[in-house]
């Protein structure tokens, strides 16, 4: 009897301890090997983090996540690709400290990809623990570790026009701010900068995801408004009509009401959109008297990873200008080039490599063709992802000013 215990003891044994290395013996047969992409403090008290994997080796076909030094508690996460292509796991789960989550994000046809970002929500009111880690892992065949991501490989093309806001706002208009809208939102206020400007209309335009709006208001800064009824669908990529709004005030914010709320996975991008006041950019027009005599000639909202080629369209009612700066609110983006293209098709080009941070400003920057009018400024940056977010994230603004 004690024999026959003995033996079947032994058979558990065996059938469990092959259980466990099946599959990385078959991982091995086909050269395959898990790879620590990065090792993560957590901060549970921000609710959701942005993690950046931009600076894995290789390529991927696919994932797992682990804990270490802690327990975590994960309402869901996004793996985000360099193809625009990603993963969500939208149940939540928790990892004790060691455990591991099953093989994620593999397919049948072992698609070897390059991972951007991890975006994570944690559980409310899950304690962690202080030292908490979260580790992501990736399975690597031997093409992938050999791999290199295309943006190291490609050649820097001059900066062709990008889809999206420079087409929207292809008609002279200025980007004046742009906002990532939260989950479930049913209104929202977009704040615009003191003194950017006087505008004699506004549109919205909207990325990502579409929305359908009820009412739209501006507020100025002496407090009056401007109210519009709009009931219409704004689709991906799209613009809602114009708006002609007091063109000798400030304005201070303009809010709207959706008739839905929007989505939980989806939340789309807002980018208000304005028309210089008439004479606002001439040479003796109201503009020069503030902001130290600089102007707001245009704007781009940058992706959240990646590089942008920009085209910025400048306004033809406008004379030529000495110095040239670029301001950076929302997020740090690296700079990489700056080219001015003026009105007979000769070009400044300003090569550049720099980190632009949350408010900072690059320039000024000297011109050679101070009588000549601006017809378009390009601009190759790249974002730089934020580990930490607090509620929603935010797309950089990128603004080009002039002086004369």
């Amino acid at each position: 009897m004690t024999l026959r215990l003995c033996i079947l003891s032994w058979c558990f044994c065996c059938a469990l301890t092959a259980a466990f290395v099946a599959v990385p013996v078959a991982e091995a047969a086909r050269g395959e090997r898990w790879v620590r992409i990065t090792q993560h403090r957590i901060d549970t008290q921000q609710g959701e983090e942005l993690i950046d994997l931009r600076d894995a080796r290789g390529s991927f076909v696919a994932f797992r996540l682990r804990a270490r030094r802690g327990r975590l508690g994960i309402e869901h996460f996004t793996v985000n690709f360099h193809d625009k292509t990603s993963y969500t796991s939208e149940q939540g789960f928790v990892l004790r400290s060691g455990e591991r989550t099953k093989v994620l994000a593999r397919g049948d046809d072992d698609v070897e990809r390059f991972p951007e970002t991890l975006s994570v929500a944690y559980q409310k009111d899950y304690r962690s623990g202080r030292n908490a880690r979260l580790e992501v892992w990736g399975l690597q065949t031997r093409e992938g570790r050999n791999a290199e991501r295309p943006e190291k490989i490609m050649p820097v093309p001059p900066p062709p026009p990008r889809v999206g806001q420079a087409e929207i706002g292809s008609d002279g208009s200025v980007l004046i701010s742009v906002k990532t809208l939260g989950r479930e939102t049913a209104a929202e206020t977009i704040d615009v900068a003191d003194k950017i400007g006087k505008f004699k209309r506004l549109r919205l335009a909207v990325r990502e995801a579409p929305i359908e709006i009820e009412k739209l208001s501006v507020t100025f800064k002496d407090g009056t408004k401007d109210e519009f009824v709009v009931n219409g669908t704004m689709k991906q990529n799209s613009g809602s009509p114009w708006f002609d709004i007091d063109a000798s005030k400030f304005i201070k914010n303009v809010g709207f009401t959706l008739r839905e709320k929007t989505s939980l996975s989806s939340p789309p991008v807002i980018e208000l959109q304005g028309q210089l006041a008439d004479g606002w950019l001439s040479a003796n027009g109201e503009g020069k008297s503030f902001n130290d005599g600089w102007v707001l000639l245009g704007a781009q909202s940058a992706g959240f990873i990646g590089f942008d080629n920009d085209v910025i369209p400048v306004s033809s009612e406008q004379s030529g200008y000495e110095k040239l700066r670029v301001n950076v609110l929302g997020r740090s983006v690296t700079l990489n080039q700056i080219r001015v293209v003026y009105a007979d098709g000769e070009e400044d080009i300003v090569p550049v490599r720099t980190r632009i941070d949350d408010g900072d400003v690059f320039g000024p920057i000297d011109l050679r063709g101070h009588d000549q009018k601006i017809r378009e400024i390009q601009a190759r940056y790249r974002s730089r992802v934020i580990d930490k977010i607090t509620g929603m994230q935010e797309a950089a603004l990128v603004q080009v000013w002039g002086k004369r």
